[in-house]
C-alpha cells in the first residue's frame, strides 16, 4: 500500500486558481525568497514554494529567472521616493542618489540584483529623469548630464555590490604584498588605502568628487 502525497499537483494547481495570486503576491514571495536565500539561490521554483503555489502560478507570470529579476529591479528602483527634494539642483540629486542606495540596501544582493537590468518602464526612468531634469537645472551640458548621471548610478551599484558582498580580512595579505617593494605607489597610501571608513563615509566623499560644492 502507498502513500498518498498530502497535497497533489492537482489539487495545488486548484487551490491556486482559488487563490489567484496575483504579480503583486509573486514579487512578495520573490522578495521573501531572495531575503531567505541569496540572489544564486533564487528560482521560480522558490519562489512557488514560498508563496505556497504550483510553479504554473509563478511562470504564468513571470516566464524565466532573468525576468523575475527584472521585475524585482524594477520594483527596487521604484521604490526611490523622488518628491519633497531640496530646491537647490545639487542637492537634488544628492538627495535622489542616497535614496537609490538606500532602496538597494533595503534587499539582500540588492546591488547585484539590479545592475545589469534596465526594464524601461516609468518606475526605473523616473529616477533617471530627477536625476537628469536637476543636473540640467545646474548647468550641466546634456552630454554631461547624461555622462555624470550614469556615473553615479553605476558608483552607487559598485559600492553597494562591495557592501553587500561578505568577505574574509584583506589587510593582512595586503600588507605583506606590499612590503615586497613591487608596489610603490600602494605602499604611499597604504594605510589611507586601507582605513576602516564605513561604507557611508565612500558614498558620501565619492558623491562629494562627482558633485562637488557649488557645482
Amino acid at each position: 500500500m502507498t502513500e498518498k502525497s498530502p497535497v497533489g499537483d492537482g489539487e495545488r494547481t486548484e487551490r491556486d486558481t482559488r487563490m489567484r495570486w496575483t504579480l503583486d503576491d509573486v514579487i512578495e514571495a520573490a522578495f521573501t525568497t531572495l531575503e531567505a536565500e541569496g540572489l544564486e539561490k533564487l528560482t521560480l521554483r522558490g519562489v512557488a514554494r514560498t508563496l505556497g503555489s504550483h510553479l504554473n502560478s509563478v511562470s504564468s507570470y513571470v516566464k524565466t529567472k532573468q525576468t523575475l529579476i527584472d521585475t524585482m529591479a524594477d520594483h527596487i528602483v521604484g521604490s526611490v521616493d523622488v518628491t519633497h527634494l531640496p530646491d537647490e539642483p545639487v542637492e537634488r540629486v544628492r538627495t535622489v542618489a542616497t535614496r537609490y542606495r538606500d532602496a538597494l540596501l533595503a534587499h539582500r544582493d540588492g546591488g547585484r540584483l539590479v545592475a545589469g537590468t534596465f526594464t524601461g518602464t516609468g518606475k526605473t526612468l523616473r529616477v533617471a529623469e530627477t536625476i537628469v531634469g536637476a543636473l540640467l537645472d545646474a548647468g550641466y551640458h546634456e552630454a554631461d548630464a547624461a555622462r555624470l548621471c550614469w556615473s553615479i548610478v553605476y558608483f552607487t551599484l559598485g559600492l553597494t555590490q562591495e557592501q553587500q558582498t561578505p568577505s574574509g580580512n584583506p589587510r593582512g595579505s595586503f600588507h605583506e604584498l606590499v612590503a615586497t617593494g613591487s608596489y610603490p605607489a600602494l605602499a604611499r597610501i597604504g594605510e589611507h588605502l586601507m582605513a576602516s571608513d564605513s561604507f557611508d563615509d565612500r558614498f558620501r566623499y565619492g558623491l562629494s568628487r562627482l558633485l562637488p560644492p557649488g557645482a
